[in-house]
């Protein structure tokens, strides 16, 4: 049975689906931007299921966080359609006040990015 109940930003994990407004699978998740300290929820960042390549949906994005499923309010065409994700930006966004979050990960040698 699915766990659709509402959950905080906190609880998403590597993997979990990104769902398009109209219930087509977008993505997965490959990040989740935030503060931690400050408890803001910023965005994510995704890995398109089609093109295989990253974008950043930003959290007024976000409509429902639950286990199985982030659901967004943008449609597939607008999500397929946002520029590549920009890790270098995302670090530069961090000298502003946005930190990177990792939730479910352990930093290794080689990446940030895979499962813990």
């Amino acid at each position: 049975m699915p766990d659709d109940q509402p959950k905080s930003w906190r609880t998403i994990v590597y993997g979990t689906p990104v769902l398009a407004a109209g219930g087509e699978r977008a993505g997965v998740v490959r990040e989740v931007l935030g503060s931690d300290a400050d408890d803001i929820f910023h965005g994510l960042r995704v890995r398109l299921a089609k093109e295989g390549r990253d974008v950043m949906i930003a959290a007024d994005d976000i409509d429902a966080i639950a286990a199985d499923a982030v659901r967004t309010s943008l449609t597939a065409a607008d999500i397929e359609g946002a520029g590549p994700y920009d890790e270098t930006a995302t670090y530069h966004l961090a000298s502003v006040g946005w930190l990177r979050k990792h939730l479910g990960w352990q930093r290794d040698a080689n990446s940030d990015e895979e499962p813990g």
